[in-house]
């Protein structure tokens, strides 16, 4: 599309207006309304090619921590301007490979190019970096320093849901989290028979190390969990 003085004015408009939207307090706003109004046409159109043409360069918010942080209100005001589309029923092709009736979501989830690329970003250093759990916390049962990496996130969390990727979900949040029984029986499993079953294993909350530990704390603050019991008194205390 051809540069135009009224196409010029349509731009500035439409990031105004977002930025306005995604910052009320008017800075991000007022920085680039004085970056923009310094540059001539000429300059202008220079400079939106050049950011167009790279996929990794865009206009950045500043913001200001307790002042004027990003709120997800704004962030939906934003995305209505923009006609952006933020929680979608997304199709997942990859499941069953079936172009005719693929596998879709149950409910709708958030979209777009951030979340994709903190996945693939989560399961790069994860399959390439990270793939010990040997080191853990005595206290909490979590894995700790150059393992840490390999626990999973609330991102990635949400995403298994998503998937109802149960089994899954059952494994990174059992053995291979903070239930050292469940681990020290799937290793014995695997290297007895070379295969395991998450059926096979030991599911009782009084080895989820986690949950015990922040049951305890909760209790020393006097709040009342059903983290591990009903009551008032963790399962490993009673016996």
């Amino acid at each position: 599309m051809a540069f135009t003085k009224q196409k010029r004015k349509e731009m500035e408009k439409m990031i105004y207006d977002v930025f306005t939207a995604l910052d009320p307090s008017g800075r991000n706003t007022e920085k680039y309304q004085s970056n923009f109004s310094k540059m001539s046409d000429a300059q202008f159109d220079s400079f939106f090619k050049k950011l167009f043409a790279n996929e990794d360069q865009y206009l950045i918010l500043d913001t200001v921590d307790y002042e004027n942080d990003l709120t997800i209100e704004n962030t939906e005001k934003a995305a209505k301007i923009l006609g952006i589309e933020l929680f979608e029923k997304v199709v997942m092709p990859f499941v069953n490979h079936d172009t005719k009736n693929p596998v879709v979501t149950k409910f709708e989830i958030p979209v777009g190019y951030v979340h994709m690329k903190r996945m693939q970003q989560m399961l790069s250093k994860k399959n390439s970096t990270s793939i010990n759990i040997g080191t853990r916390s005595p206290l909490t049962g979590q894995v700790t320093r150059e393992d840490k990496n390999t626990r999973d996130s609330d991102v990635e969390n949400f995403a298994f849901v998503t998937l109802d990727a149960v089994d899954t979900l059952r494994e990174l949040m059992g053995p291979r989290s903070d239930d050292m029984v469940m681990k020290a029986e799937m290793y014995s499993q695997i290297s007895q028979k070379g295969f395991v079953s998450l059926d096979t294993l030991t599911n009782d909350v009084e080895n989820k190390v986690t949950l015990n530990t922040v049951d305890t704390y909760l209790i020393g603050m006097g709040i009342k969990s059903d983290l591990v019991t009903d009551g008032l008194v963790v399962k490993s205390s009673m016996n």
